[in-house]
């Protein structure tokens, strides 16, 4: 397995132990030519991995926006007082 498809599985399998830093720089090569017709399927293949790890990327990009915007509308305590109360003591 290449680097490239290395990467692209650890991205799409991220947890708290991943360092996604670690990933992020790449640069393609330069002056490889045409594709050879027999890693076609393989390229599409990681193409197409790619695309799903971007579509899930968004999803979570929204969902932290949303998550982020339900923090942002509690109201913060402007006095200080405790806003518990306590019912049993």
């Amino acid at each position: 397995m290449s680097a490239l498809e290395d990467d692209v599985r650890t991205a799409t399998s991220v947890d708290e132990t991943t360092d996604a830093a670690a990933h992020a720089a790449w640069t393609p090569p330069v002056h490889l030519g045409a594709l050879p017709l027999h890693l076609r399927e393989r390229a599409e293949q990681l193409l197409a991995d790619q695309r799903e790890s971007i579509r899930n990327l968004e999803e979570l990009y929204r969902e932290t926006g949303r998550h982020l915007a339900a923090v942002r509308s509690v109201p913060r305590q402007a006095d200080g007082r405790s806003v518990y109360l306590d019912v049993t003591g």
